[in-house]
């Protein structure tokens, strides 16, 4: 039966040239399951430690092995060819290796690893080492990725499979530096598997990268006993990046320096207000965002009376500054046409549309659906949007991803307090 299949690379595929000729014997046994979640299931294919998935809409699960053959055409050793379909069938399987395991400290988990969006964003002056100082309000909100964590059986290295093809693998990937980071505080000697289901689009200003690392020091600290305080582990993630300290927070936080000072606040907006992600598939580099940042051009509102003015009086257009907005728009001057035309669309359903971070994505807040426009026309067939709430989480315990019941409770109570305040919520 032929079959069209698109291939990616989830493991470093690294094959030596079989020194005799190999023919592969295999038996398959057909199995269908239904899909769990969202997104195309996949197949592994791989030798040894490579692997390659491929999308598929039903499961093929099997043990090949190909027959090495000497000159003689003489079988030899044969060298195990696994076919394993689905992440989650892995990462059970793998956990239940461990399990068997009488010398692998035993331990797997599965966590949310939330974004966030910064409701306004100042700008405050250049520091001696080249960066800038700012004060922003950051708010986590629920849109995330999922990390799967088990201990490895490895004891020289971490390994790290994802579902999205460009994101690195190796020791240039958050998560990856986030257990080095980890292992030379403490001293502990494990390593970690990791499978990482990507769903916050990368170059967004949502801080997913961010919410990863952090996400992955939890983890490893989880699965070493919690060894080391929340406080070190938020002390630690600096050293990780300048956003990495927040997912520290309880969820809201005023943050200052760099970004890595930061204070606690009770949430200022009412976690059931909906929101709106817009984001382009072009993206914003930080790095020209910021060549072309001018204090010249930035606002000279005072922050703390941004953040008091949301606390008493709540969201609004007004106090949804971000300085970055024009560089950005600078770089990227669809986006600026992308923003114009959500608030000339809106009439009334957002109460505040903003830039997040250095950009690309474009936020709504009162509303979960974009405008329109944006289903209606072509040029924006390729953009990602998504719906969010803003979310915290509780002491020592962390993030949780809202479930599909906890949202339509908080669509209805937001549609309950529209009908209430007599307000325009379309």
């Amino acid at each position: 039966m032929a079959e069209s299949l698109s291939l990616f690379a989830v493991f470093p595929v690294a094959l030596a040239p079989p020194s005799s000729s190999s023919r592969t014997q295999c038996s398959m046994q057909w199995h269908r399951r239904i899909s769990v979640g969202v997104g195309s299931m996949h197949r592994t294919f791989g030798v040894g430690k490579s692997r390659v998935v491929a999308s598929k809409s039903a499961l093929w699960r099997g043990v090949c092995r190909a027959l090495d053959q000497n000159s003689e055409g003489q079988a030899t050793t044969p060298a195990p060819l696994e076919i394993v379909y689905d992440p989650q069938s892995r990462f059970e399987e793998l956990a239940m290796e461990l399990n068997s395991s009488s010398s692998t400290p035993v331990s797997n988990l599965t966590l949310f690893s939330p974004s966030k969006v910064n409701v306004f964003l100042r700008i405050t002056g250049k520091r001696p080492d080249g960066y800038h100082n700012l004060a922003s309000l950051f708010h986590v909100i629920s849109l995330g990725d999922i990390l799967k964590f088990s201990v490895s059986p490895s004891t020289t290295k971490d390994s790290l499979t994802t579902n999205t093809a460009g994101v690195p693998l190796d020791g240039k990937n958050l998560i990856i530096k986030a257990f080095n980071l980890y292992r030379e505080k403490t001293g502990t000697k494990k390593y970690f598997w990791v499978h990482l289901d990507k769903r916050v689009p990368t170059g967004a200003g949502l801080g997913g990268g961010s919410g990863n690392a952090a996400t992955a020091l939890w983890a490893a600290n989880q699965m070493n006993g919690n060894i080391a305080s929340e406080k070190e582990l938020q002390e630690w993630s600096g050293e990780l990046g300048a956003d990495c300290p927040f997912f520290f927070s309880q969820g809201a936080a005023y943050c200052t320096n760099k970004g890595e000072v930061v204070r606690n606040i009770p949430p200022p907006i009412p976690l059931s207000t909906p929101m709106v992600l817009i984001k382009p598939p072009e993206e914003c580099s930080t790095v020209e965002v910021y060549k072309r940042f001018s204090m010249d051009n930035t606002s000279d509102v005072n922050p703390e009376d941004l953040l008091r003015e949301i606390v008493e009086k709540g969201i609004s257009q007004a106090v949804c500054i971000n300085d970055l907005e024009p560089p950005a728009f600078a770089v990227l001057p669809t986006l600026k046409a992308l923003k114009e035309r959500i608030l000339a669309a809106s009439r009334g359903r957002y109460q505040a549309v903003f830039m997040s971070g250095s950009g690309s994505t474009i936020v709504g807040v009162g509303d979960s659906q974009p405008p329109q426009f944006i289903y209606d026309e072509d040029k924006y067939s390729d953009v990602f949007v998504s719906e969010a709430y803003f979310l915290t989480r509780k002491e020592n315990e962390w993030y949780q991803q809202p479930t599909s019941e906890q949202i339509e409770d908080l669509a209805e109570y937001e549609d309950k307090t529209c009908s209430i305040e007599k307000r325009t919520c379309e």
